[in-house]
């Protein structure tokens, strides 16, 4: 099978899109799946699972207990009737960035594919790669790249295979996440995703709908709820209930536990402010840069009470929470099984199986 040929089959251009499928959310704590089924109503939650994973079976997007997951993936097709899946990879095995395809260069993925060494340490042989079109400009047309080392993707590839589920596709986790949040509008311009998780936060950037940068940094849901624990002499458990339940609202009856947080959401506050002032800047090649208009933020801690007010106090553009089904139905219409503090912890999963549904094209 030719260089061109195995990236296509694992990452099939976007208007290719065959049955609803599941969007399986594969992380170093745990693996998510959703399904969405289609009615004449539109989608619909069809089921969701999460099954926690044991230190050391995925380490940072490497699966190194392959039968580890293999079982939890067989599970779905055995117990939820999962045959098709859409998978992701986290950022941290990803080299992502934007690129300037020439006027006049009418094979994109061949223009890629000749600028790939410049910015990947790879030989091409060893990765594969995936692009998305931003925008055209007068000198040609400016094109998000995703690339991976090949024997990642063969690892996740090879344990879908081995649980009887055909994997139709492999993209970038913060992708996933902005099919499920972005609304049209937000695909119309530039705004960033704050995934607030368990131990980690991401920062991404979607350009015209495309995710062209990422980030992580060490500082996550579990680091705050340690905060509380050791300043209020506390179990983690009720440490945990109170990050929830009073967050970094300002009261004088709040004091300690805002004072707990708050050394670790400065370091989160700092590095969304870096990422807002270093994007602005040109490119290497020339691509301006638009403004990021505003900042989504998801993942299972990201409506702790007062978050998004805190970032908003020193971050010149709106903050909001995610509505994590915003392509995939209304509220207004449909009450899925899942409560919407639980539905933030799905979003990259929920934008997978939006993948897999005819419902959108990117």
């Amino acid at each position: 099978m030719s260089f061109r040929t195995r990236t296509l089959s694992i990452f099939p251009p976007p208007s290719i899109v065959a049955m609803p499928s599941a969007g399986i959310d594969i992380s170093n704590n745990s693996i998510k799946c959703v399904v969405l089924k289609k009615n004449s109503l539109g989608l619909r939650v069809q089921s969701f699972n999460e099954n926690p994973l044991p230190e050391g079976v995925v380490i940072d997007g490497d699966i190194e207990k392959h039968t580890a997951v293999v079982d939890i993936l067989r599970s779905y097709r055995l117990r939820h009737g999962v045959r098709y899946a859409m998978a992701s990879i986290p950022e941290k095995k990803a080299y992502l960035y934007q690129t300037l395809i020439p006027m006049g260069e009418s094979d994109l993925r061949a223009g890629v594919e000749f600028g790939l060494e410049a910015h990947v340490p790879l030989p091409a042989k060893d990765m594969v790669f995936d692009f998305e079109v931003v925008r055209t400009v007068q000198a040609g047309t400016v094109v998000a790249v995703t690339a991976y080392a090949k024997r990642v993707v063969d690892a996740y590839a090879k344990a879908f295979n081995d649980a009887g589920i055909v994997l139709r596709s492999l993209e970038v986790e913060s992708q996933a996440l902005a099919r499920a949040v972005l609304s049209a509008d937000d695909r119309a311009g530039v705004v960033m995703i704050v995934d607030l998780g368990r131990q980690t936060t991401r920062i991404a950037i979607a350009d015209g709908g495309a995710v062209s940068f990422t980030s992580s940094i060490d500082v996550g849901g579990d680091v705050l709820t340690e905060a509380i624990t050791k300043k209020l002499s506390i179990s983690p458990d009720e440490a945990e209930k109170i990050k929830k339940e009073r967050g970094l609202l300002m009261s004088i009856q709040n004091t300690d536990v805002v004072e707990a947080l708050m050394t670790a959401m400065s370091v989160l506050k700092d590095e969304i402010m870096r990422h807002l002032s270093d994007w602005g800047t040109l490119s290497a090649e020339g691509i301006t840069k638009f403004p990021i208009e505003r900042i989504i933020v998801c993942g299972g801690n990201a409506n702790i009470r007062g978050f998004s007010e805190y970032l908003e106090t020193f971050i010149p553009v709106p903050v909001v929470v995610a509505n994590v089904w915003t392509n995939a139905f209304s509220l207004d219409t449909y009450i899925p099984p899942m409560e919407f503090q639980e539905s933030l912890e799905y979003a990259t999963a929920i934008g997978l199986a939006l993948r897999g549904s005819n419902t959108l094209q990117w």
